[in-house]
């Protein structure tokens, strides 16, 4: 279980994570302020998603988890990013653990990465707690991944910020990982970003 979690959490692993920013290239923030950035971004967008991902790991209805997660993410951006996100992990998902994705793949419009996540990680025989903690880790990584392709930063400074994050992780994995009802927590500036650089021809992520 233990290299499949790995594998799931690998920049490596071809799944097109490399092209998304996580909305720092939108943001335009200086270098300092880029951890104050990834924690903001884990206590809202990161913690719903591990939540979702959390819930379908643990047998929840993955089609419900796509509708309860569109409906608390209103940037139509995001949702076509996590959307092209989900199903390049749903070709993955085919490949290593075919019978647990495709009734999902043929049903489901949306396709969200955090639920096509929880799939797959239900199919590696991952926990929930544990899937919303690679949920969270990927979500600070993209950020720290993306800081120095967009300004002067040292890519060991950004493994720092991302090292920073481990205790923030902990805590919100727990929390993502209990019964109870999925977090609801607006992001307007986020979402103006992300619709302003959707419609960027001169941008260099996703979004």
């Amino acid at each position: 279980m233990m290299m499949l979690a790995l594998l799931l959490a690998d920049g490596r692993t071809p799944t097109g994570g490399f092209a998304h920013s996580g909305g720092l290239e939108a943001a335009a923030l200086p270098p300092r302020d880029v951890p104050a950035f990834m924690d903001a971004r884990l206590r809202t967008v990161g913690l719903l998603d591990a939540a979702v991902a959390a819930r379908v790991c643990g047998g929840a209805d993955p089609l419900a988890l796509d509708a309860a997660w569109a409906a608390r993410t209103p940037a139509p951006a995001w949702r076509d990013a996590a959307r092209r996100q989900g199903r390049a992990l749903l070709r993955l998902g085919a490949r290593l653990w075919p019978d647990a994705v495709q009734t999902y793949a043929a049903a489901s419009a949306l396709t969200p990465r955090c639920v096509v996540l929880g799939l797959t990680a239900r199919a590696a025989g991952m926990t929930p707690r544990a899937v919303a903690e690679l949920s969270l880790y990927d979500d600070a990584a993209a950020v720290a991944a993306a800081a120095p392709k967009l300004g002067a930063v040292d890519a060991l400074e950004a493994a720092a910020w991302l090292a920073g994050m481990a205790p923030l992780v902990e805590t919100l994995a727990e929390r993502a990982a209990r019964d109870g009802a999925l977090p609801a927590l607006a992001t307007p500036l986020l979402d103006l970003r992300a619709e302003e650089h959707h419609g960027n021809s001169r941008r260099l992520f996703v979004s």
